[in-house]
């Protein structure tokens, strides 16, 4: 994968990229409604509903693993964990073999708030999406991953932590 930052990897600025820019910028304010939804609801922002799909697909699951697959220092991931049990999304238990170790696991809430598919459906990003034909959606689809699989290591994992899931909306799909 390219590293967009290094010289001569990029293409040279024209009105076409200043248009996309422009349009990805005005599609970031569009998904708003979906970031104060899930705040509304459960207390959380889209970088904690992937925390909660990591929890999901890991559990029980170390701080220390979850910061790992996060990208996030070890301190960052124990206060995000605290958030997330202060909100009843998670709970933290003994590690069954090293009493000294903690693992941590969803709640039916954390279950509830990855599987609310209806909060996306019912956003304004979702029925706009649904508006488009499936082929417009698959191109959307197509260009949005292709966009987020250029960017450097570095960095990327917050726009992963808001983003990725397995239908590429931090939801669980099954």
């Amino acid at each position: 994968m390219p590293n967009i930052l290094e010289e001569g990897a990029l293409s040279t600025w024209d009105d076409r990229a200043d248009r996309a820019l422009r349009a990805y910028l005005r599609a970031v304010i569009f998904a708003e409604p979906v970031q104060l939804a899930l705040l509304s609801k459960y207390g959380i922002k889209l970088f904690e509903l992937r925390a909660l799909r990591l929890i999901r697909d890991l559990e029980p699951v170390a701080i220390s693993r979850l910061a790992e697959e996060l990208g996030i220092a070890r301190s960052t991931a124990t206060g995000l964990v605290d958030r997330l049990e202060e909100r009843g999304l998670v709970r933290r238990q003994s590690h069954e073999r090293d009493r000294r170790s903690t693992t941590v696991q969803l709640t039916e809430l954390g279950r509830q708030a990855l599987e609310d598919r209806a909060l996306l459906r019912e956003s304004l990003p979702g029925k706009a999406i649904l508006a488009l034909a499936p082929q417009e959606q698959e191109q959307l689809a197509e260009v949005l991953e292709k966009l987020l699989s250029v960017l450097p290591d570095e960095g990327h994992h917050e726009l992963q932590e808001a983003t990725e899931g397995e239908d590429g909306t931090g939801y669980h799909t099954a």
